[in-house]
């Protein structure tokens, strides 16, 4: 049963990246690599995934360990040896040959093993969420790299606009419609614009280096980092964001921290019931040469006062980690709330920018040029139009980059994605 449940909380982390891949446009280069290839290399690769393995046999070998009962002990006891006057040498000796364990009383066993596996659902829970913030984190990175590529392309076209800036007051100097001046500050933009483009391609490298440690790689390993911003996610109600956390495997990993405690709190209540030693063994005495049976048996008293320390010590950590619980709980619910909230106005920015803001600063940037040309418009009116072209191009990169990251943060504590319904097929994963 546990191994269905892993498999099928694997396949939910291909499948809640995959659902981020639907907002990322794929591109088209073969080299390129993708979203879900770096997501299986960075779960086979990452060690933090890995350490849950060894976590898991060290949680299954506890197992075994509480399943086992009392051990059987033998003992050999020697009286009356090597003494003085008839007891010298070995003429009185007294030996013993026994036979001991415990009786352990009901329910001690059974609450050692309760206790394992508590612990055991915890380390699959905290796997599986481990598994889930690595992949948020890991597409988070890979928005980044995208939004690094975005950056560079518009470094690229401001450079572009600020060679043909260039060009074109140079002609105008040529004849004599402008001042030198003009050629001066165009010739010093188009060199800042060439340092920005350094600058955006610097940040590219760090960005898919970054990237590629997910999987310990290197950056120069990774020609193209294949998406687009373009495609956002939809604008969702925080209710129904929240209602998918109450719902995740996120609030199963906090209930199951609740469970180990209360297991706990079970083991120490079977120890308020003593355990009864016993012995049993064959005596022979030199002496008289007679062999005769032994037998005995003991018990702790007052097991059940003795044990009430540790009892309210139990019931105390169980308290504590309803309230680390809650207390959590509040963090996430503020977390999603912003996070939701976000996105939504990101989405609403960039349709705003790019349905009505670009359009106006395109045309007024055309005709601003068209004017400059006819000495109707300044150098500086045309320099100031492009500029707030590209910055709000910058903005639209912006927030589309915070759009996809806010969607990256809600899917990490929701396990599920706002593009994908309930009655959807699962990928195959092998």
């Amino acid at each position: 049963m546990n191994s269905f449940f892993s498999h099928a909380r694997e396949r939910m982390c291909f499948v809640i990246v995959g659902c981020v891949w639907l907002f990322i446009s794929p591109a088209t280069q073969s080299k390129a690599i993708t979203l879900e290839q770096a997501t299986r290399l960075t779960l086979q690769q990452h060690p933090d995934l890995q350490r849950y393995q060894s976590l898991l046999k060290a949680t299954k070998a506890d197992k075994q360990q509480a399943t086992l009962t009392p051990a059987y002990k033998v003992g050999v006891e020697a009286e009356n040896l090597l003494g003085s006057g008839d007891a010298a040498g070995i003429n009185e000796a007294e030996l013993t040959v026994s036979l001991s364990s415990v009786f352990e009383m009901e329910g001690k066993r059974t609450a050692r093993v309760a206790l394992v596996d508590a612990n055991l659902s915890l380390v699959q829970s905290e796997r599986y969420v481990a598994s889930l913030a690595l992949l948020s984190e890991l597409t988070r990175q890979y928005v980044k790299t995208i939004a690094a590529k975005e950056r560079l392309t518009l470094a690229q076209t401001s450079v572009s606009f600020a060679d043909e800036a260039l060009s074109i007051v140079a002609q105008r100097v040529e004849k004599g419609a402008t001042n030198k001046a003009e050629l001066l500050r165009a010739r010093a933009a188009l060199n800042q614009a060439k340092v920005d483009t350094a600058f955006a391609a610097t940040a590219l490298a760090i960005a898919k280096q970054s990237l590629a440690l997910f999987w310990r790689g290197a950056g120069e390993e990774i020609d193209e980092v294949s998406g687009s911003l373009n495609n956002l996610p939809q604008k969702r109600q925080y209710s129904a964001v929240y209602q998918q956390f109450l719902e995740s495997a996120n609030v199963e990993r906090l209930t199951d921290a609740i469970n180990v405690k209360e297991a706990e709190q079970r083991l120490v209540e079977s120890n308020a019931s003593a355990d009864i030693s016993w012995r049993v063994g064959v005596r022979r005495s030199q002496a008289v040469q007679d062999t005769s049976v032994v037998a005995g048996i003991s018990t702790p008293l007052f097991a059940a006062q003795r044990n009430k320390g540790a009892l309210q010590a139990a019931l105390a950590k169980k308290k504590a980690a309803v309230f680390a619980r809650d207390s959590q709980m509040l963090e996430i619910k503020a977390l999603l709330f912003s996070a939701q909230q976000y996105l939504n106005f990101s989405v609403d920015a960039v349709k705003h920018i790019n349905d009505i803001v670009l359009p106006d600063l395109k045309a007024a940037t055309t005709l601003v040029l068209e004017g400059y040309q006819q000495g109707i418009y300044s150098y500086q009116d045309w320099i100031t139009s492009t500029d707030a072209l590209i910055r709000t191009r910058e903005k639209v990169i912006e927030y589309s980059e915070n759009a996809l990251l806010n969607q990256s943060l809600i899917e990490q504590w929701t396990g599920l994605s706002g593009q994908v319904s309930p009655t959807q097929d699962m990928p195959e994963y092998p």
